[in-house]
């Protein structure tokens, strides 16, 4: 029978292999439970804990790889198609409390799709059927309810709000 240390001193309860321990000691028979824990830096038979510090990396050597496409900061290098870029973005210090960012309109769950022309909005209706974003809650859930594969599904439409009801169903 092996003794085995936890290496978080002090701990009692279940271990590796259904071992259970008491203020951080604990005993099994079985090989294969002592070698993992032996591995997992547990103390075996009176050795203490490994504890393994790691080194903190040097910043020198350490190399960025790139996967994707960079990242743009709209505040620093604005373009003409970007949605809702910061306010002063490109004129002011981008760091600096005169460029910030407007936010969702009414916060919380609020599309963030620019919203359709006047001009989308009918012909994007006929094609869909879907309400534009602007149509009251009432509108949104008789469409919900038209999509809608389950009756369970169909009574949930009921308690969601238009800004779920436009996540869920208006994309």
């Amino acid at each position: 029978m092996a003794r085995i240390t936890t290496p978080v001193p002090g701990y009692s309860g279940q271990g590796p292999g259904g071992i259970m321990f008491d203020k951080g000691v604990g005993e099994s028979d079985d090989p294969a439970v002592i070698a993992y824990c032996e591995g997992a830096g547990y103390g075996i038979d009176g050795e203490p804990p490994r504890r393994e510090v790691p080194e903190p990396p040097d910043p020198r050597e350490v190399t960025t790889t790139v996967v994707g496409a960079r990242v743009r900061d709209a505040a620093v290098d604005p373009r003409p198609g970007d949605f809702r870029p910061p306010v002063n973005a490109g004129e002011a210090n981008p760091h600096g409390p005169e460029v910030y960012a407007p936010g969702l309109p009414g916060g919380g769950l609020q599309p963030t799709a620019p919203p359709l022309t006047p001009d989308e909005t009918p012909e994007l209706q006929e094609t869909t059927g879907r309400p534009p974003q602007s149509e009251p809650v009432a509108a949104w859930r008789e469409y919900a309810s038209g999509v809608a594969t389950s009756d369970e599904e169909r009574a949930e439409v009921e308690k969601l709000t238009k800004a779920e009801l436009i996540k869920k169903y208006g994309g």
